[in-house]
């Protein structure tokens, strides 16, 4: 088939302006810095090399500037996983303060003075890119936690009855969590809904849940069984459409995405492990290369290129490092911190991505 000039023409843009985004996207590392002689000064910094463009660092100054106007001695930043948006509050230290630290999130990093405040609450929890758990527990009451679209963040959507810990939202809202005695329930937040109506439906499957994570943005949810064994459940019936030996996590509360389709687990015989998930919900294990080498993933990067690590050395001490994942090509260069005095150590705590 032979298309006109002016459709090809506009085929051939299109492609050069998406090759153009993705050549301008940078993967950036994100951390602490701490001097030595002053550990309890923290200090938000991130990767310089490869080299970034100049509004990428005028936006991550401003990012900073932003954190530093909050005012909390001991502060704590989370990043989404997609690394767009970015929460702060105050660093947890036992129970919340009976008078709420603070959370602010901002729906797009790059833009600092666009941030959402809510005062009475201390602690923040990225469930999707666009939902958070906020929560406030100081000792003896009273508690209060909900989930906000950061989209639309007047609405306070309330998960009573519910396994906070166990509750997992896709970017769209979809949502599934374990009922206080132990069963599956899945519904969907409804964006038009000014109330913050949760309505749940039973899931339909027997026996213990240990843990759940939605993966291909909802169309499958891996439930982890005693074994332990994870099946992966299409969420159109929820039948069974894949198996597979091994868990999700050390606990209920700990799950760790690593895309849209993948997520890190383990297996008894090869320790740590990347389960992915086909388009027809068949679980796969494989072992990416620093897991290979012993090293325990912790940040995947928004385009899944690299991973930052740990390995405890034979003295005890934890040592961190920045990998390559299977994603990434041999032209990508590996992101790494700025020179620091002796002494002086950088801890990451997440990626962002910028892009024009």
């Amino acid at each position: 088939m032979n298309l006109p000039n002016s459709v090809l023409g506009l085929v051939v843009a299109l492609a050069l302006a998406i090759g153009r985004t993705v050549l301008a996207q940078n993967e950036i590392m994100v951390g602490w810095q701490t001097p030595a002689w002053t550990p309890n000064q923290f200090t938000f910094v991130w990767s310089e090399a490869p080299a970034l463009p100049a509004a990428a660092i005028e936006d991550l100054t401003g990012l900073r500037a932003a954190i530093v106007a909050l005012g909390h001695a001991s502060p704590a930043v989370l990043v989404s996983e997609n690394g767009r948006s970015v929460a702060s509050t105050r660093a947890k230290s036992g129970v919340d303060p009976a008078a709420p630290a603070g959370v602010t999130v901002w729906p797009d990093w790059r833009v600092a003075d666009a941030a959402i405040s809510f005062a009475d609450v201390s602690q923040v929890q990225f469930l999707s890119n666009n939902h958070v758990l906020l929560s406030q527990h100081p000792d003896g009451g009273p508690y209060l936690s909900f989930v906000v679209d950061v989209r639309r963040p007047t609405t306070r959507f309330q998960f009573t009855g519910y396994q906070l810990d166990t509750l997992r939202i896709t970017d769209a809202g979809k949502w599934a969590a374990l009922v206080t005695d132990g069963s599956l329930s899945s519904g969907q937040l409804n964006p038009a809904d000014t109330q913050g109506t949760v309505t749940g439906t039973a899931v339909p499957v027997s026996g213990t849940i240990r843990n759940l994570l939605w993966r291909k943005d909802g169309r499958f949810l891996l439930v982890e069984r005693d074994g332990p064994a994870i099946d992966s459940l299409l969420s159109t019936n929820w039948g069974v459409v894949g198996s597979i030996a091994g868990g999700l996590g050390p606990d209920k509360g700990n799950v760790s995405p690593a895309g849209r389709d993948s997520c890190f687990g383990y297996q008894p015989a090869v320790e740590e492990c990347v389960f992915s998930v086909s388009s027809t919900g068949v679980i796969s294990a494989a072992q990416w290369p620093h897991q290979v080498a012993g090293e325990t993933g912790v940040f995947v990067s928004p385009l899944r290129k690299f991973v930052t690590t740990q390995r405890q050395d034979a003295n005890g001490f934890v040592q961190s490092y920045c990998r390559k994942t299977p994603d990434a090509a041999a032209a990508d260069v590996i992101p790494s911190w700025p020179a620091v005095p002796q002494g002086t150590k950088i801890q990451g705590f997440g990626w962002l991505l910028w892009e024009p």
